[in-house]
C-alpha cells in the first residue's frame, strides 16, 4: 500500500501497523460486516495489540477514517448506527413498480416457528450497535429482537406491557432474554425493567426476565477485556455492584460476533420445545411449496397482460 498523504496526515510507520490489524480483524469477521468501531476497538484490545484506554479508542477511531477516506478500508466494513435516511424516493414509471412488485409478490413467507410453544420469546439487547448480530441468530426462530438502550422509558416499556398483555390473552406467558454489559449500570438495567413491567404495569406472573449474557462466567470463558471507564464511583449503583463482582466491568461489544451469535442461538433453544419448532418448520416448507406453485400462476397471468 501507498504511503500517501492525505487530508488527515500523512499514514506513519504506526498507524499502517494498527491498519494492518484492524485488517486482520476485518477479514476475520467479514461474515458479520457491518461492525462497529467499538467491536473492532475490543478485537484488538484482546489480542493485545492496543491499550485499553480511551486514548487508544480515539486513535483507533481517526485511523478507521482516514483508512476509509483513503481506500485502503472498504466502507462497508463499518457501519454508524446512530444515523439514518428516511427514504421518500418514487419508481420510474408504472412498469417498473409492477415488476418490483411483482419480483415480491407472494415472496418471503415466514410461518410462525414459536405457535405451538409455551411461551413467547424476545431478546433484549442493550445496545443498538449489536442488534443485528442478535437478529441474524433469533430470525430463524421467529424471535424479535428488541433494543433496549439505557434505562428504557416508561413509553418504552408500556409498550413492552402492551405485547405481553396481548400473550397473556392466548395464556402465554413471555420471557425476555438479555444481553446487556457487565457494568454498574448494565447490570442493574434488566431488574429496574422488571419491577417496572411486574410491579408497576400489573404483569407479575405474566412475564420473565433472564441475563443471558453478560456474566462473570463468561468474561472468563472468553477472556474478556475489563472496561476501566465503567466504574464510576460517582454513579449510584457502583458501590452495590463492586461489592458483589469487584473491580469486574466488561462491555457486550468484547465478544467476538460469532460468540454473541452462540449465545442467542443457545438461549432462545433452552427455552423451546424442539420437536414442535421441527414440526412448525416441516409445516412452513410445504406451505412455502404451495405459495410458489400460486406465485408462478399470477406472475404469468401479469405478463401475459403486458402490464
Amino acid at each position: 500500500m501507498s504511503r500517501r498523504t492525505s487530508g488527515r496526515g500523512a499514514w506513519t510507520q504506526g498507524k499502517w501497523a494498527l491498519l494492518t490489524r484492524v485488517q486482520a480483524v476485518l477479514a476475520s469477521l467479514n461474515e458479520y460486516w457491518p461492525l462497529t468501531l467499538r467491536q473492532v476497538y475490543y478485537q484488538l484490545v484482546a489480542a493485545g495489540d492496543i491499550e485499553n484506554r480511551r486514548a487508544a479508542y480515539q486513535k483507533l477511531s481517526r485511523v478507521l477514517v482516514q483508512a476509509r477516506l483513503d481506500g485502503h478500508m472498504p466502507w462497508e466494513a463499518i457501519e454508524d448506527r446512530t444515523r439514518s435516511v428516511l427514504d421518500s424516493a418514487g419508481w420510474d414509471d408504472a412498469a417498473r413498480f409492477v415488476a418490483d412488485q411483482t419480483d415480491d409478490y407472494l415472496a418471503g413467507y415466514r410461518r410462525d416457528l414459536l405457535q405451538s410453544q409455551d411461551e413467547v420469546l424476545e431478546v433484549w439487547v442493550e445496545k443498538d450497535a449489536l442488534s443485528h448480530v442478535c437478529h441474524r441468530a433469533a430470525l430463524s426462530y421467529c424471535v424479535p429482537v428488541i433494543v433496549a438502550r439505557g434505562f428504557s422509558s416508561v413509553s418504552y416499556l408500556h409498550d413492552a406491557a402492551q405485547r405481553i398483555r396481548r400473550n397473556a390473552r392466548q395464556d402465554k406467558g413471555t420471557v425476555i432474554l438479555y444481553f446487556g454489559d457487565l457494568d454498574p449500570s448494565g447490570y442493574e438495567m434488566l431488574p429496574a425493567m422488571m419491577f417496572t413491567l411486574k410491579d408497576e404495569m400489573g404483569l407479575q406472573g405474566w412475564v420473565e426476565g433472564v441475563r443471558c449474557a453478560l456474566t462473570p462466567e463468561q468474561v472468563e470463558q472468553h477472556d474478556l477485556p475489563t472496561n476501566p471507564d465503567a466504574l464510576k464511583i460517582t454513579d449510584s449503583r457502583a458501590r452495590k455492584y463492586i461489592d458483589q463482582f469487584g473491580n469486574l466491568a466488561v462491555e457486550l461489544d468484547a465478544l467476538r460476533p460469532n460468540a454473541l451469535e452462540a449465545l442467542v442461538r443457545e438461549s432462545i433453544e433452552s427455552r423451546l420445545h424442539l420437536d414442535r419448532l421441527q414440526a412448525e418448520q416441516e409445516t412452513e416448507a410445504a406451505e412455502r411449496d404451495r405459495l410458489a406453485h400460486l406465485r408462478g400462476k399470477v406472475v404469468a397471468l401479469i405478463e401475459s397482460e403486458g402490464a
